[in-house]
């Protein structure tokens, strides 16, 4: 009876650490919402208007770098990202080489992470070495 009681006790101890463990890890779900890109690379943004959004609903991405909308398909699984090869009307532009800077950079994503400390709540998306390619900054809801 005592070897049950502690296999028992054993087993709801280390369930219950994991429910714990994965309860505080980000979901998709945390990446949905309107992001501003404040860097590429490395480098301030170009245009001020950078903008990513995530639909964790259609798993779908829209990007928009100071001309076109760009967009396309996404899916993560424990923070790998693969972002579809980015589409959208090409038009030409004034500011064509920094859309491109910025189309680019997306097929270099691999991971993600988010940041939440005194200077808001920042979306990193790295490459496959880790390197941060873009920083964005969350854009609170005006509507709530």
């Amino acid at each position: 009876m005592k070897l049950f009681t502690l296999a028992f006790t054993g087993i709801f101890i280390a369930s219950t650490l994991a429910g714990c463990a994965y309860a505080d890890k980000p979901t998709t779900s945390h990446l949905s919402g309107n992001w501003e890109i404040r860097t590429l690379n490395n480098e301030p943004t170009p245009d001020t208007n950078s903008r990513i959004r995530f639909d964790h609903h259609t798993h779908q991405y829209h990007a928009f770098f100071g001309c076109n909308q760009i967009y396309g398909n996404y899916r993560d699984h424990r923070h790998n990202l693969h972002l579809s090869q980015p589409k959208g009307i090409i038009k030409l532009c004034s500011n064509i080489e920094d859309e491109r800077t910025g189309t680019g950079t997306l097929t270099f994503i691999r991971r993600w992470r988010i940041i939440n400390d005194s200077a808001g709540v920042r979306l990193h998306l790295l490459d496959k070495d880790n390197y941060v390619r873009v920083e964005a900054r969350l854009i609170k809801d005006e509507n709530k």
